[in-house]
């Protein structure tokens, strides 16, 4: 049985994921505020991680920069391990320059900023993969129907997935061959150009 250590698991795709790994018995433990453990401060999320042995890490709850820290503090402790990073990106990232072209927005400007830089990292420590060890994956859903996207209700709902579609394909990800490297999933729906 699979351990898989997720942040965010409370709201949104991380609670979607967790309860869709836990009714197919794996077993899973969540990262979050609400149990004691904030993610700007990633060395006792990491230490836990750790101590527990997981066998797969979903970097998934937002906060400023606070992904990209995880993911190369994660990465430090597994890199020569059989072990799977899974980041949670946005395919909001591959259009950076036509977000910023938009000027400044400040609910959406620094969320594209990040997801861009953990985008950047997780190719990077992705194409480090050999057989048997660290596998990183960056996983880059549209629009998700969550908490986070109420303020773009009306403007791209025609567009939004759901929090289980993409815990649907986080699954599949998990249950690659340990000799499978995913680099970058990319999924959308609908025909958006935003």
């Amino acid at each position: 049985m699979k351990k898989i250590a997720i942040t965010g698991h409370t709201r949104g795709i991380g609670l979607a994921l967790a309860e869709r790994l836990d009714q197919e018995n794996y077993e899973v433990r969540g990262y979050s505020k609400s149990n004691g453990f904030n993610i700007l401060r990633p060395n006792g999320v990491i230490k836990d991680i750790v101590d527990w042995d997981a066998d797969v890490f979903v970097n998934n709850a937002y906060a400023p920069e606070a992904q990209s820290r995880l993911l190369y503090k994660m990465y430090e402790q597994w890199v020569d391990k059989p072990k799977l990073i899974i980041n949670m990106g946005a395919t909001s990232s591959d259009s950076i320059n036509n977000f910023a072209q938009l000027g400044y927005n400040p609910d959406w400007t620094p969320y594209v900023s990040d997801k861009a830089r953990l985008d950047w990292a997780s190719l990077q420590l992705s194409n480090q993969f050999q057989p048997g060890k660290c596998r990183v994956t960056m996983i880059k859903p549209g629009f998700v129907d969550t908490d986070s996207t109420a303020w773009l209700k009306g403007l791209v709902e025609d567009y939004m997935m759901t929090a289980d579609s993409v815990a649907e394909m986080i699954e599949w990800v998990i249950e690659l061959s340990d000799n499978t490297q995913m680099r970058t999933l990319s999924f959308d729906v609908g025909n958006y150009n935003g």
